[in-house]
C-alpha cells in the first residue's frame, strides 16, 4: 500500500507544479488562465478508485447488437433421427450421435483459439473464416452417402466453423455492455432458438418431395443469406487489440479454485444438456408413439420455447445475477431429467418439450453471462480467453455426452431410463460444484455493494 500512496503523492505534486507553472506564464493573460483552469482536473479526481474497472465499456452500440447464432447445433436431433431411418439405417444411435456431439464439441472448444485471437484483434479474420466453414460444410453435407463423409461435413467442418463465430461473439458482446450484458447475450442466442424452429421444419417438409441433398441445400442458402450482412457490417474496420496480448491458454486459471469450480460444473453440466436434445425426436416416436411427423416438430416446439428462456430470466436485471440464474436453473434441469422417465402421453409430452426447451435456452447463455463476472474474468482484456478456456472444459462433456447416452438407451426395446438416469445424476454433480463461484460471487458483490 506504501508504494501506492507515494506514487499517488508525486503524482499530486507533478499536477500543482504545471498549474502554478501555467499561472505565471498567463499572468498577463486573464482570459487564458481562466479558460485553462476550466479544464484542470481537482486533486480528489486524480485519485484511482479501487473499484474502478480500467477500461468502461459503452453498454451498447448498434454493432454490440448484431451477433446471433444459427441454431444447426440444436437441429441435429431430425438429422439423427432421418440418419437411422432413412441415410444409415445401419448405424447404431451411439454412432450416430457422435456426428452430432463432434460439431457441437467444435463449436465450444475452438474458443481456445479463437476468444484469445478475438482478444488480439483479428475479428475480421476470424469471422470471415468461420461463416465460410459453415456454408461450405452444410453444401458438402447435402452430397453425403456414406457416415464418414457426414462426419467431415457435420461434425467437422460445421462445427469448426460455428466455433469460430460462436465464442468471440460472445466476448465481444461482453466487452460492450455492462448493465445489459445478460440480456444482450441472450438476445445474440435467440438466433439459435429462430434457426432451431426454422430448420427442422424445413428438412421436414423438404425432405419428402426434393430429398435429403435440397433439403440440406436450402438450409445452407439460408445460413449464406445470413452471413453475407453480416460479414459486411462486422467487417468494415478491423477487431479492437487488447492492450495486452494474452496466451492462447492460461493454465493458470484452472488452478484458480473459483474458476476450476465453474469450468468443472459446465462439463458436468453439458455432460447431460444434449441429450434431451439429440433424442427427443427419437423417444417420442418409439416409446411415447406420437408419429414421425409430429415427433419431428417437437424439436421445433422446444427450440421455439428456449427463445424465452435466453431472455426472459435477464429482465430481472441486477436483482438476480447470472449465476444465480445458472445454479437455479440447473436444479430445475435435475428435477426435469428424472421426470422424463415418467413421460408416456403425447400431452405429457408437448408440456415436457416446452419446459425443457425454455431450460435449455438458460442453460445455454448463462454460463457465458456468468464468466464475465469479475471473480471468473478479473478484467475486461481477458474475458474472450476466459470463455473459451471455460467453454473448453463443457466441449469435452458435449462430446461424449451423447454418445454415452446412446449406448446406455436400447431403442429397438424403446429403452431410456437408464440415459435419463444418468442425465440427472450428472446435472446434480453440476450444481454441487456451482456452489463454490456462487458463493464468491456473492461475497464480491456484498463488498462491492458496501464500499
Amino acid at each position: 500500500m506504501v508504494p501506492d500512496v507515494e506514487k499517488v503523492s508525486r503524482g499530486l505534486g507533478l499536477e500543482e507544479i504545471k498549474r502554478t507553472t501555467r499561472a505565471n506564464e498567463n499572468k498577463d493573460h486573464p482570459g487564458e488562465s481562466e479558460r485553462e483552469s476550466q479544464t484542470v482536473t481537482p486533486p480528489e479526481a486524480a485519485q484511482p478508485s479501487p473499484t474502478a474497472a480500467p477500461i468502461q465499456p459503452p453498454n451498447g452500440g448498434a454493432e454490440a447488437w448484431l451477433f446471433a447464432s444459427r441454431g444447426l447445433s440444436s437441429t441435429f436431433g431430425v438429422f439423427l433421427e432421418y440418419y437411422q431411418t432413412e441415410l444409415l439405417p445401419g448405424k447404431s444411435a451411439s454412432t450416430l450421435s457422435w456426428v452430432g456431439s463432434v460439431q457441437s464439441t467444435f463449436v465450444t472448444i475452438v474458443g481456445i483459439l479463437t476468444g484469445p485471437l478475438t482478444d488480439r484483434g483479428l475479428l475480421r479474420p476470424v469471422m470471415i473464416v468461420g461463416h465460410f466453414m459453415v456454408v461450405f460444410g452444410m453444401f458438402m453435407l447435402s452430397l453425403a452417402k456414406e457416415y464418414y463423409q457426414v462426419l467431415l461435413a457435420q461434425g467437422f467442418c460445421v462445427g469448426l466453423g460455428a466455433g469460430a463465430i460462436n465464442i468471440p461473439a460472445f466476448a465481444i458482446i461482453s466487452s460492450k455492455f455492462t448493465t445489459r450484458r445478460p440480456l444482450a447475450l441472450g438476445c445474440a442466442s435467440t438466433g439459435a432458438s429462430i434457426g432451431g424452429i426454422i430448420f427442422p421444419i424445413m428438412f421436414r417438409r423438404l425432405t419428402p418431395d426434393s430429398g435429403f441433398g435440397w433439403a440440406v441445400r436450402a438450409i445452407a442458402f439460408v445460413n449464406l443469406g445470413i452471413s453475407i450482412p453480416t460479414l459486411i457490417i462486422l467487417c468494415r474496420k478491423p477487431g479492437t487489440r487488447a492492450p495486452k496480448a494474452r496466451m492462447v491458454m492460461d493454465p493458470r486459471a484452472f488452478r484458480e479454485p473459483i474458476f476450476g469450480m465453474f469450468a468443472a460444473a459446465l462439463f458436468f453440466q453439458f455432460l447431460a444438456y444434449y441429450i434431451p436434445l439429440f433424442y427427443l425426436t427419437t423417444y417420442a416416436r418409439a416409446r411415447v408413439h406420437t408419429g414421425t411427423n409430429f415427433a419431428f416438430y417437437l424439436l421445433a416446439i422446444s427450440n421455439a420455447a428456449s427463445f424465452f428462456g435466453r431472455t426472459m430470466p435477464y429482465m430481472l436485471g441486477a436483482r438476480v445475477t447470472p449465476i444465480q440464474i445458472l445454479i437455479f436453473w440447473d436444479a430445475v434441469g435435475i428435477i426435469l431429467l428424472f421426470s422424463w422417465i415418467s413421460v408416456s402421453s403425447t400431452a405429457g409430452m408437448v408440456v415436457w418439450t416446452i419446459a425443457w426447451g425454455f431450460l435449455s435456452g438458460v442453460l445455454v447463455t448463462a454460463p457465458a453471462a456468468s464468466t464475465s463476472h469479475p471473480t471468473l474474468s478479473p478484467s475486461l482484456d481477458v474475458i474472450g480467453a476466459r470463455l473459451g478456456m471455460s467453454w473448453a472444459t463443457a466441449a469435452v462433456g458435449v462430446l461424449i455426452g451423447a454418445p454415452i447416452a446412446g449406448a446406455l438407451a436400447d431403442i429397438g426395446k424403446a429403452q431410456f431410463a437408464h440415459a435419463q438416469i444418468f442425465a440427472g445424476a450428472v446435472m446434480a454433480a453440476a450444481v454441487v460444484l456451482l456452489t463454490v463461484p456462487l458463493v464468491a460471487a456473492q461475497r464480491f458483490n456484498g463488498r462491492r455493494s458496501e464500499s
